[in-house]
């Protein structure tokens, strides 16, 4: 089973880091876990065909997380994908609905010039609650809500084969019940939203505000959708992983002191993870 981060940015933009997406490759089936600002070209830098994305999950529906899904809707279509299963909390079949709303010339204009209506109009959603579960021959998907400003899901690939797990947490605070969740797991994707501040590019566009830690009262606000290192390391450590990745960071973070304070709680491997990141379990 290979996790790769296709994107590790939080919602403000970078040249060097796309939106939040995930793949998981699981006995040749890729499955990807939101669809943030780029994720099209991140798919292709990464040699992946988006028409082989046929099934799509989504953690929960902040811009940051699902930007890129009429564009990959679209694209995978024409690149020969047969049927999309869509997999989501609420709002996902509106997302859908916006999809043949808002482009239903431009589908009608691609049918017309010869693509086959299937791999449109097929694409499906079903809706992801507490105690959701996704199985197939080689997979076993599950989903845990957790603490953020909207509703939100972890999820926990196992690979039936191997019994091998990832857990991807998707962007919450630290609460009782994620280290259960990700207990034993051989790898632990966290979202990491409260980050020490490294070098700011000398040529460029830069975002002054966030060339500085977070101010007191906007990190306390923070503090109750997602986490610091330090937690992270601390969930990483009750949950027994041998592996903690970490992601979704501020524009200019510094990886170094990133890895340093999660590992002075957590005596696993930790990255701070970089876009095109990938981890094979």
């Amino acid at each position: 089973m290979k996790t790769t981060l296709l994107g590790t940015a939080n919602p403000i933009p970078t040249l060097d880091r796309a939106g939040n997406a995930i793949l998981v490759e699981v006995a040749g089936e890729p499955y990807l876990v939101d669809c943030g600002p780029r994720t099209v070209y991140e798919l292709l830098r990464n040699e992946i065909d988006p028409g082989d994305v046929e099934n799509l999950l989504f953690t929960h529906h902040h811009m940051d997380h699902n930007l890129s899904f009429f564009h990959l809707a679209i694209v995978g279509w024409t690149a020969g994908r047969e049927s999309l299963e869509i997999y989501g909390p609420a709002g996902t079949d509106d997302l859908l609905e916006g999809l043949y709303t808002l482009w239903e010339e431009d589908i009608a204009y691609r049918k017309e010039a010869g693509y086959s209506a299937e791999g449109i109009e097929s694409i499906s959603t079903t809706r992801v609650a507490e105690g959701f579960e996704l199985e197939t021959d080689d997979v076993r998907i599950e989903a845990l809500p957790v603490e953020h400003s909207i509703e939100t899901y972890g999820y926990k690939f196992t690979e039936k084969e191997t019994g091998n797990t990832t857990v991807l947490s998707s962007d919450t605070a630290k609460f009782d019940g994620l280290a259960d969740f990700a207990a034993d797991a051989d790898a632990l994707v966290m979202t990491c939203g409260i980050v020490p501040v490294g070098a700011v590019p000398e040529d460029g566009f830069v975002w002054e505000r966030y060339t500085e830690p977070y101010e007191e009262e906007r990190r306390n606000v923070l503090m109750n959708y997602h986490v610091t290192p330090t937690q992270a390391g601390e969930i990483a450590a009750d949950a027994g992983v041998d592996t903690l990745v970490l992601t979704h960071f501020t524009p200019y973070p510094d990886r170094g002191a990133i890895e340093a304070e999660a590992g002075a709680v957590f005596d696993g491997d930790v990255v701070a993870a970089e876009d095109g990141f990938s981890i094979t379990v």
